[in-house]
């Protein structure tokens, strides 16, 4: 029994390694290794890493429909496009702000949240992000249960029909889609065991794979087309009481929703950056110029899906699964499935698992969240949320109403307020970073003030049979920016004459 004791206290319980400002026989409440500033034996990544990021990122299924919800309103594919090339642009400065500070400081997003929000108050940063991240990462698996089904079916094309009719309509899912989903969640999990100093090594394969896949699918779109396709020649067709400029705006809204996230945790990432400059450069060209790439080849393939299988389909998987050449369909498939193995680590697992850190230091390390991630994103059924909760998707859609408000927070306070931190203090309880008990109430205030104007748009988003003006809904047009805009001058004016 003391045997079993012992192996239970030092086996299965072992706490994560304390950090550098634990002191000895100090709580870890505030520090562990993993939330410690990264030494510089482990930056490792450099600007090519760093550019090369946003090469594989960028390239997913979800990216390439971005433009769909515009068509759906009426507005023209091209003229969508710019306003998918704005929205990146525009979301890329606050991406290399924070990618810079986290490579400068050496420090993640859930430390820097305690500047801003006090101690105890980064936790209602944390929570923020946490949430959605399980839940796009058990979305994200399933789009990549998708891609595994265009495999199988490419080796054996019976799969399609495999126990067609076994599982209830009740099930939301297929016998073939809860196999695929299954074997890409377990292919994905020693993926999560990668530190991220050797996550470089990862994208870097993505970066040498993804141009090559991205030619020979544009290749295809324009051939099996015979051209561009009707698609890019119908006219804008707004109907009333909307405007132009309304989709337009929405447009933009929906290209910053893919990366808004980014805005956020690109300090995860970047503070194993060996230099911030470079690596800002680097960002400031690849994110932009990648991701406006990705969306143009998912409107070139919904474009060439009209004339070959006489149908707009902007889901690329979709296209893939009618594919007749079954060596096409399997590495179409294979280069999907492993664009999202990447994507969901770098975009889910990883943020998640520096809040969990942030918020429980004493229990929990970035490789424990980051298991803790994928086995709630397996157990919320994610093909339940999107064969049924479609205003619950529309949620996850508008979830930038609260992370643009909380970006402007983070940027004003470093660019306009302090400009700079006191590491030592953002691990000590009690110091500069305390303020009232824990928490510092002007970030909650300027966070409210930033959202509250936003929720009645949400709630029609969520909701198209709620009544509300139109003012209500062309403000919410621009929801990111309204929220982050109004937030961090909130937040600016209330902090003059308190900077710490």
């Amino acid at each position: 029994m003391e045997r079993l004791r012992v192996f239970h206290d030092e086996k299965l319980v072992l706490a994560p390694e304390p950090g550098s400002f634990t002191a000895e026989g100090q709580s870890t409440r505030w520090s562990n290794k993993d939330l410690d500033p990264v030494k510089r034996d482990r930056k490792k990544w450099e600007w090519y890493h760093v550019g090369g990021f946003w090469i594989a990122e960028g390239f997913n299924v979800a990216q390439m429909q971005t433009i769909s919800s515009a068509v759906a309103l009426g507005l023209n594919p091209g003229t969508a496009l710019v306003a998918c090339l704005v929205g990146n642009l525009m979301v890329t400065v606050p991406v290399c702000v924070m990618g810079y500070v986290g490579a400068k400081f050496s420090i993640n997003f859930p430390v820097i949240a305690r500047a801003s929000f006090g101690m105890w108050g980064a936790y209602i940063a944390m929570v923020i992000r946490a949430v959605v991240c399980v839940i796009w990462y058990g979305v994200q698996c399933s789009l990549g249960g998708n891609a595994v089904r265009c495999m199988l079916e490419g080796i054996w094309p019976s799969f399609k029909t495999w126990h067609e009719n076994s599982l209830p309509a009740s099930a939301s899912i297929t016998a073939p889609d809860i196999l695929t989903f299954a074997i890409f969640w377990i292919v994905s999990f020693p993926f999560l065991f990668l530190s991220i100093p050797a996550l470089r090594w990862l994208f870097l394969i993505k970066c040498a794979l993804v141009p090559l896949f991205w030619v020979a699918l544009f290749t295809w779109a324009l051939t099996a087309g015979n051209g561009w396709g009707p698609l890019f020649s119908i006219p804008n067709r707004i109907a009333e009481p909307w405007t132009i400029g309304y989709a337009f705006c929405t447009t933009i809204i929906s290209s910053i929703s893919g990366n808004a996230t980014f805005a956020i945790n690109m300090a995860d990432i970047t503070r194993y950056a060996r230099n911030p400059r470079s690596a800002t450069i680097a960002q400031a060209f690849g994110l932009p110029i990648m991701i406006t790439l990705t969306e143009l080849l998912g409107v070139v393939v919904a474009a060439s899906a009209q004339i070959v299988y006489g149908q707009v389909l902007w889901n690329p998987l979709t296209v893939v699964a009618l594919f007749e050449n079954r060596a096409g369909k399997f590495f179409a498939g294979f280069m999907f499935a492993f664009a999202n193995i990447s994507t969901n680590v770098a975009g889910n697992s990883i943020p998640f698992a520096n809040d969990v850190t942030g918020m429980f230091p004493k229990y929990f390390n970035i490789r424990r969240g980051q298991i803790l991630c994928a086995l709630l994103g397996f157990a919320i059924t994610p093909w339940q949320i999107q064969a049924k909760a479609t205003r619950f998707l529309a949620f996850l859609n508008g979830y930038s109403v609260f992370l643009g408000p909380l970006v402007g927070i983070l940027l004003s306070d470093y660019l306009l307020v302090r400009k700079g931190f006191n590491i030592y203090q953002l691990y000590k309880p009690n110091g500069l970073y305390w303020y009232w008990r824990g928490i510092n109430w002007r970030a909650p205030v300027a966070l409210l003030t930033g959202c509250a104007p936003l929720l009645p748009g949400l709630a029609h988003a969520i909701n198209p049979n709620l009544k509300v003006s139109m003012g209500i809904l062309e403000y919410y047009s621009l929801s990111w920016l309204d929220g982050l805009v109004v937030a961090g001058y909130v937040r600016t004016f209330m902090m003059i004459g308190s900077v710490h």
